[in-house]
């Protein structure tokens, strides 16, 4: 009887060491997927400005005081918002005339009412007027040339000029002039600005150097405006 019990407690003990479990594998850790490409926003480019349109048509010859003449096909006119263009261009119609006294009278002309302009500019230093404007900072100083601006009209009146503004021409082939008819003004602003403790605040070489520059542009203002 006892080698039966024995028996049975070696089979009972070899049967527990079978069942031992293997040791469970370690935790895979898992893979984050890979980020998917990010495509970039094109960047936005505006689309190039339209060109101004034309809103003039004609032909005209522009001889200047040195010899030079300009010539051709005029299809577009603009003429200054203030007196010095500092604040831009105008290019709607009614902007668009030159003031003519004479005759007894005033009047709006557009250009293509013109036949001829002709400018006969004055003396400098006798016919410059000189001024400054402490509404900017560093004033700013004009000295102006005055000039004799003579217009024929089409119907063959002759007539002084009076209009101020700057005026652009732009032709077929998109160069461009800009001139002054009534005035031929020269501009700068002074280097320094003016303090309460400046016992003189005017700056009179600016006014030699605005005139130093006027005959220097005496010679290529423009002389003669023929329309056709």
């Amino acid at each position: 009887m006892s080698s039966v019990r024995l028996s049975l407690a070696l089979v009972l003990a070899l049967t527990a060491c079978g069942e031992k479990k293997a040791p469970e594998p370690a935790p895979v850790a898992a893979v984050e997927p890979a980020p998917a490409p990010v495509t970039p926003e094109p960047e936005y480019v505006p689309p190039p400005p339209e060109p101004p349109k034309p809103n003039a048509d004609m032909n005209l010859t522009i001889a200047y005081a040195d010899g030079k003449t300009v010539s051709g096909h005029v299809k577009r006119i603009e003429r200054s918002t203030d007196f010095y263009a500092d604040s831009g261009w105008e290019d709607a119609k009614g902007y668009l005339t030159l003031t003519l006294e004479g005759n007894g009278t005033e009047k709006e002309a557009m250009w293509t009412e013109i036949g001829t302009i002709t400018v006969t500019p004055g003396k400098i230093p006798a016919d410059v007027d000189c001024t400054y404007s402490s509404d900017v900072s560093p004033w700013m100083y004009t000295c102006e040339l005055k000039t004799v601006t003579s217009a024929t009209t089409k119907d063959a009146k002759k007539w002084t000029v009076s209009t101020r503004y700057k005026w652009r021409f732009t032709f077929d082939d998109d160069s461009q002039v800009e001139f002054w008819l009534a005035k031929h003004p020269a501009r700068a602003q002074d280097d320094k600005v003016v303090t309460i403790d400046d016992e003189v605040g005017e700056n009179f070489d600016m006014y030699a150097k605005l005139q130093a520059q006027l005959r220097t542009e005496v010679g290529g203002l423009v002389k003669t405006i023929t329309v056709k």
